[in-house]
């Protein structure tokens, strides 16, 4: 399922407890009704493909497991749907990534989508990161060394978060996992992320962007239990994790689609729930509220210290307000931990403890420490 823009989300194949379809349905959200768009040229029967908006005019939609026989195949064909027309053409790039099913794709830039892992049968994992240009009609494979891009996997989540940056967020490798990434299109390269805390293992979901800076995904496969019913939300700007509550809620499940449809607006359809055994083809419209952040489960005097490190500095001085022990960690603005330190015991209330900062070079970053159960955060400026 994708977003085209104007309230209205595109959705092709699929499954149900009996079939595997070739129909192509749009959704109005002002209208809020369903028209199914027919075509004698259109992609064959197919699911655990994956579809994407690629230009303001067109989508993208690739790979899958195809059901046009009475055995299944996977896919690696490339189709567009020009939303003008309202028609699907097949494109025959000339390389392509390998058939596949149950991998991520979103859009990365106008122009330009983002594909990365799957299974290419039977268990076999892949990490192979791809981006396909419509004005090329070619696919790139980008190459990256592990560990320095996720694992292979099948059934992530990954959305676009930012202009050039999409988010990618857990995946079933014989066990769920937990990684967070980020995928920076200029430097053309993956950026792991370490929050403070994270969703838990997790597969199956679906996700997208909706807002600036943020992304949001909610249902899943939750540690291998399924049908799991909790809302998160990622925010690129402190690189962190936030669980949102809502009174009312679809029924858990995972196999759904979630896509955004305004600015905190989010369309939610489909699913499976493993507990009835029924495929769902109910539609849910979700809208961000503020007060809809969860409170963090820590203490916190919610003041934000501020330190700038200039001249010819290279210590960073934090001043503890409290005799016990304390843990503290470095972070850049990706999440990603530079500096640790645990059990580091303060002997007198307010004592200086000087943490060394030469090696980094300018830049924002946030230094968090723990003690008693109480949590504060500082962000540095090393303007050198």
């Amino acid at each position: 399922m994708a977003e085209i823009g104007d309230g209205k989300v595109i959705i092709f194949g699929g499954m149900d407890e009996n079939n595997v379809f070739d129909e192509t349905w749009i959704y109005d959200f002002k209208e809020n009704n369903w028209t199914e768009i027919k075509n004698d040229i259109h992609p064959g029967k197919r699911k655990a493909h994956r579809m994407a908006r690629i230009t303001k005019d067109k989508v993208l939609m690739f790979g899958g497991e195809s059901y046009e026989t009475t055995n299944s195949e996977l896919m690696n064909d490339t189709w567009i749907f020009n939303l003008g027309t309202l028609k699907w053409t097949e494109k025959k790039p000339v390389k392509n990534p390998l058939s596949r099913y149950d991998f991520v794709l979103s859009q990365i830039s106008d122009g330009k989508v983002l594909l990365f892992g799957g299974d290419i049968g039977a268990g076999d994992y892949v990490s192979d990161t791809w981006i396909y240009d419509i004005q090329e009609n070619n696919w790139i494979n980008i190459s990256t060394n592990y560990p320095y891009r996720p694992p292979p996997c099948a059934n992530a989540i990954m959305a676009q978060i930012d202009a050039g940056k999409t988010l990618f967020y857990g995946g079933w490798q014989f066990q769920y996992l937990t990684d967070t990434w980020l995928f920076n299109l200029l430097e053309q390269k993956w950026i792991k992320i370490e929050p403070l805390s994270n969703p838990g293992n997790m597969g199956n979901s679906s996700m997208s962007n909706i807002n600036k800076s943020e992304v949001v995904f909610w249902g899943g496969d939750h540690d291998g239990w399924g049908n799991y019913d909790e809302l998160w939300l990622f925010d690129l700007n402190d690189s962190s994790w936030k669980n949102i509550h809502t009174n009312i809620k679809p029924d858990g499940r995972f196999l759904h689609q979630i896509v955004k449809i305004e600015d905190n607006k989010l369309l939610l359809f489909g699913g499976y729930n493993n507990r009835t055994g029924l495929n769902h083809n109910d539609t849910w419209l979700f809208t961000l509220q503020p007060n809809d952040y969860k409170e963090d489960e820590f203490k916190t005097d919610n003041i934000i210290k501020s330190y700038i490190i200039s001249d010819n500095e290279n210590k960073l001085k934090i001043k503890i307000s409290n005799v016990g022990t304390v843990d503290y960690q470095f972070y850049d603005i990706f999440g990603n931990k530079l500096l640790e330190k645990e059990v580091l015991f303060v002997n007198s209330d307010n004592e200086i403890i000087n943490v060394d900062v030469r090696g980094f070079p300018n830049g924002l970053y946030f230094f968090i420490t723990h003690q008693n159960n109480n949590v504060e955060v500082a962000k540095v400026l090393i303007s050198r």
